[in-house]
C-alpha cells in the first residue's frame, strides 16, 4: 500500500529546459596540430601567406578585385593564427562556446571567402591578353608574362 498522498505515477518532468555545457572535443596545446582541424588551420596559414606574397609581388591592374583578394588573404591569415592560438594556449577550455560548431563555421566561412577570392583572382588573370590602354599606340598588356605566371600561382 502507498503512503497517503503518494501516487503510482512519476512526477512530471521539470519544465525548465536543461542544456548541458558545451564539450570541447578538440584538444588543447600542441595536440591540436595532430587533428584534422589543426592541419586545416595550419594549411590556411601557409597558403594564405603564399597568396598574400604572390598578389603583393605583382602590379595591381584591377585594384578593386585584387584589393578584395588581399583583404581575404590577410584577414583569413590573421584570424587563422588567432583561432590556432586559442587552442594552443588552452583558452578553449576557459571560454564556454561549442568549439565543434565554431570550428565548423570558421572553416566554412573561410572556404567561402577563399573561393570568392579565387574567382576574382582567376578573373583578373583571365584578362591577361587585353591591352592596358585602349587608346594608346603601344599595346601594353594588363599583366606582363612574369606577372601572369605569378597571378596563376596565386589563383591556384
Amino acid at each position: 500500500m502507498l503512503p497517503r498522498g503518494a501516487s503510482s505515477m512519476p512526477p512530471p518532468p521539470n519544465p525548465a529546459a536543461y542544456f548541458p555545457p558545451p564539450r570541447v572535443t578538440l584538444p588543447s596545446g600542441l595536440e591540436i596540430l595532430r587533428t584534422y582541424s589543426g592541419a586545416v588551420i595550419f594549411l590556411e596559414i601557409l597558403f594564405g601567406t603564399i597568396v598574400w606574397i604572390l598578389v603583393a609581388s605583382t602590379r595591381i591592374p584591377l585594384p578593386l578585385l585584387q584589393g578584395w583578394v588581399m583583404f581575404v588573404a590577410v584577414t583569413a591569415w590573421f584570424l587563422s593564427i588567432v583561432f590556432l592560438c586559442v587552442f594552443l594556449f588552452g583558452y578553449a577550455n576557459r571560454i564556454a562556446v561549442n568549439w565543434n560548431q565554431t570550428d565548423f563555421l570558421f572553416h566554412g566561412v573561410t572556404f567561402v571567402f577563399y573561393f570568392g577570392a579565387f574567382l576574382l583572382q582567376a578573373a583578373t588573370t583571365s584578362l591577361h591578353h587585353f591591352p592596358r590602354k585602349f587608346n594608346s599606340t603601344t599595346q601594353e598588356k594588363i599583366l606582363a608574362d612574369h606577372e601572369y605566371n605569378i597571378s596563376i600561382a596565386a589563383s591556384v
